[in-house]
């Protein structure tokens, strides 16, 4: 039986260090998206980020990728409604993307 040649596909572009290059490929969009809504403690995994019971298989929350936090529409939940450790996830979480959108090299046009 002969060999038959193997295709490999590898992708060069590094995407946004929010969302892996999975929803865009500009981190400053993600950053708006992080700050525009209310994030809380995700409703399956009650803010852990692991995966439950439901499923065995799994490391990390399916629901919410293991970050524990669940984005809410503007009004649909109220500041107390959200955990002290919820707000410090989403602070820091924004903290580091702001220093890697920051951080982009800039060219000056003379």
């Amino acid at each position: 039986m002969p060999a038959s040649p193997l295709t490999v596909q590898i992708s060069l572009q590094r995407g946004c260090p929010a969302c892996m290059g999975v929803r865009c490929a500009d981190p400053a969009e993600c950053l708006y998206f992080l700050t525009s809504r209310p994030w809380a403690d995700c409703v399956k995994c009650d803010g852990s980020g692991f995966a439950g019971e439901s499923e065995p298989l799994a490391v990390f929350c399916g629901y919410c990728d293991g970050s524990g936090l669940n984005e809410y529409t503007p009004g649909g939940i109220t500041p107390d409604q959200i955990s002290d450790r919820a707000k410090e996830r989403h602070a820091e979480y924004v903290a580091r993307l702001t220093a890697l959108v920051s951080t982009a090299p800039v060219a000056v046009a003379a």
